[in-house]
């Protein structure tokens, strides 16, 4: 136990908490719609946030990075901010622009982002700064990610009479990640290696 792990390995104590945050943190979103009290959905979201962040340095410190680690970690981030936001428009359905244009920004257009780290030598999205600096730090540094997980749950809770303010960030989080994924085809196309003929294909030249 506690002990670093190959990046094929399945079983890790990191991987263990990221399923723990999952399910806690569903059990409270849960609660919240059963009891239709608020106050579990932002316990809910706490539970996230905070698991999120201890697993992920469980993760480094214990060097148990694993590419099933980061599968897991990037679909437990969308299951959860589902679950909370759905919530969250059932207390606040007046915020259902910014909610609905946020949620197709983080559970579609940046889960397709963040899952590209499997198509490169890399373990999880955190290290795109190995593929492209430009990328990593418009997303997956530590500035990045505040903006993309953090900023428009701030807005919504305390600008709830500005919704179109969340409404624009949360658009301009769709164009950084089509910009991204952009820069990432753009990249993949001009790494491409030039077909050399064959001998035979060159006698005939």
């Amino acid at each position: 136990m506690f002990s670093a792990k190959s990046p094929r390995s399945f079983y890790s104590e990191a991987n263990v908490l990221t399923l723990l945050r999952l399910a806690f943190s569903l059990f409270f979103f849960t609660l919240a719609i059963l009891k239709s009290n608020e106050t579990y959905n932002f316990i809910g979201l706490a539970v996230h946030l905070i698991g999120d962040y201890l697993d992920g340095l469980c993760a480094r410190k214990l060097k148990q990075e694993t590419i099933l680690g980061a599968e897991i970690d990037v679909i437990a981030d969308r299951v959860e901010a589902l679950f909370f936001y759905v919530n969250f428009l059932s207390f606040r359905p007046f915020m259902f622009m910014p909610v609905v244009i946020y949620m197709i920004d983080y559970a579609f257009v940046d889960f397709y982002l963040s899952y590209q780290f499997i198509k490169y030598d890399i373990i999880s999205p955190n290290y795109f700064y190995k593929v492209d600096k430009t990328v990593y730090l418009l997303n997956y540094s530590p500035v990045g990610k505040f903006c993309n997980s953090t900023i428009v749950v701030l807005m919504l809770i305390f600008l709830p009479k500005l919704p179109i303010v969340p409404a624009l960030f949360a658009t301009g989080l769709i164009g950084v990640k089509l910009f991204s994924v952009h820069l990432l085809n753009v990249k993949n196309q001009t790494s491409e290696k030039p077909i050399i003929p064959t001998e035979k294909e060159q006698v005939v030249l």
